[in-house]
């Protein structure tokens, strides 16, 4: 059952990156994420609110350092973007993040079935397929460390956030984009810089903030109620979800190995739900 909740944070964070980062587009990514982050608070305590969850000060405090972990993976990501092209830095960000945690699992004692570990290595194959571009340009190897440095932030996040009891809910949720937000704000403030963009675009990123708002608590929900690597696997395909809104509202064209990449994804799923 921890799978199904993978894949609707899956459906909502990939919606909301294909909307988000239509907005990055136009105003750049600290705007963007500033606006995103702050619109993601009353996302996440309303869903505390609805679901009763209740304020537990050792999880709110695990919510603050993922808030921050969370800026800092983002910053290695975009540095990593600023050195070398996406092929460079995607793929180790991508499979990295999902592999640490599964290996967390793993040596933890969690033995899953043989259908899971195998749903497990596709998913993986699939996020690399769909995230891999042949150009690679700029500084390679910087690009390359900054990508796998994400990668490890992203993993540590994860990991940190399956120490979340159930009790807490969403609180941990909004703590997390409360700090994110305040840091990215300071940073705005600091260099005498806007902190949010003009307010057609954060219409826009508020769309998306919601739509991968819902989908963060699916994620965390899909943590505090079942186990670590399935929900992972399953909750980091939203890059699937990216390219088929990509393709539907950009007109962008799919590259034959991101379509096997989809098909792995959607197979990978299929195979965790399965076992």
């Amino acid at each position: 059952m921890s799978a199904i909740y993978g894949v609707a944070a899956s459906v909502g964070i990939g919606v909301g990156d294909h909307l988000t980062r239509g907005a990055a587009d136009r105003v750049g990514i600290r705007l963007t994420l500033s606006a995103f982050f702050f619109m993601g608070i009353p996302v996440s305590a309303v869903g505390a609110l609805v679901m009763g969850s209740q304020w537990i000060a050792t999880d709110v405090f695990i919510g603050v350092l993922t808030g921050i972990i969370a800026v800092v993976a983002l910053g290695f990501l975009y540095l990593g973007y600023a050195s070398a092209t996406a092929g460079v830095v995607a793929p180790p960000a991508a499979v990295v993040g999902v592999a640490l945690p599964v290996v967390v699992d793993l040596v933890r004692g969690t033995v899953p079935s043989a259908t899971v570990v195998a749903g497990m290595v596709l998913g993986m194959m699939s996020v690399l397929l769909i995230t891999v571009n042949p150009l690679l340009a700029g500084n390679v190897r910087r690009g390359f460390l900054f990508g796998l440095a994400a990668g490890i932030g992203y993993g540590c996040l994860f990991v940190m956030l399956d120490q979340l009891s159930a009790a807490s809910g969403f609180w941990p949720v909004m703590a997390q984009r409360a700090v994110a937000f305040s840091v990215l704000a300071a940073v705005s403030i600091g260099s005498r810089e806007p902190v949010f963009p003009a307010r057609a675009v954060f219409k826009t990123i508020a769309h998306g903030s919601i739509w991968a708002g819902i989908g963060a608590m699916f994620f965390v929900y899909g943590l505090q109620h079942g186990d670590l690597a399935p929900v992972v696997v399953t909750g980091t395909q939203y890059a699937a979800v990216t390219v088929v809104c990509g393709m539907a509202f950009r007109g962008e064209r799919m590259r034959w190995w991101q379509g096997i990449g989809l098909l792995g994804a959607v197979s990978a799923v299929a195979l965790i739900v399965a076992g």
